[in-house]
């Protein structure tokens, strides 16, 4: 990759990181201090899991050499979606989005197993991309970072009487957002790879 192509690379990556916040900030502004299932946020959130689903299944069609480890992939992070859309499946039924996102785990298990040896060397070779790190940094802050630094008893202590929830949310809402910009980068990073051979 040339200089130039990396930085812009890194010019879209702060531009994303930048854009997380200004979703919070409109969210603040606009709905009275409430980050919804309808706010900007959220809604940002899905539309980037969408293009991450989209970016690996589209791989996995165009690419025999990843195709298992592409599928697998975008079946995980299509898992993530549905629970995003949790206020959506609701309307089915109260936390029917666990069923819908086992179905689609499990069918994105079905030809990886199958093939689980291919599988496995998919994986090996997906872990020495530079891509690899990238994703992994990025699930970290969402799984896990974003859910201890948002825990409500973090938050009463630090804030002691002047705890509001708003901010226990922005946190929160902040962080997984970047994880999930994060992981929106090394996807297009990892599309990109493959568009170059």
């Amino acid at each position: 990759m040339t200089i130039f192509k990396s930085l812009l690379s890194f010019l879209g990556a702060a531009s994303a990181c930048a854009f997380v916040v200004f979703c919070l900030w409109v969210d603040i502004h606009f709905w009275d201090y409430n980050i919804s299932e309808l706010s900007l946020t959220e809604i940002v959130q899905e539309l980037v899991l969408t293009t991450i689903v989209f970016i690996h299944f589209r791989l996995a069609k165009q690419y025999n050499a990843m195709r298992y480890c592409h599928i697998l992939v975008g079946g995980f992070f299509l898992a993530m979606l549905i629970r995003e859309l949790d206020a959506l499946f609701d309307l089915i039924s109260h936390g029917s989005w666990l069923w819908f996102a086992l179905i689609a785990a499990l069918l994105a298990l079905i030809y990886p197993l199958i093939h689980y040896r291919q599988t496995l060397a998919q994986l090996a070779q997906y872990t020495r991309t530079p891509w690899y790190g990238l994703l992994i940094s990025g699930l970290l802050a969402i799984l896990v970072f974003s859910r201890l630094f948002g825990m409500q008893g973090l938050w009463h202590a630090i804030l002691n009487d002047g705890y509001v929830r708003v901010v226990k949310n922005v946190v929160e809402e902040g962080c997984e957002s970047f994880g999930y910009m994060l992981c929106l980068t090394a996807s297009i990073g990892h599309y990109r790879s493959f568009r170059g051979t």
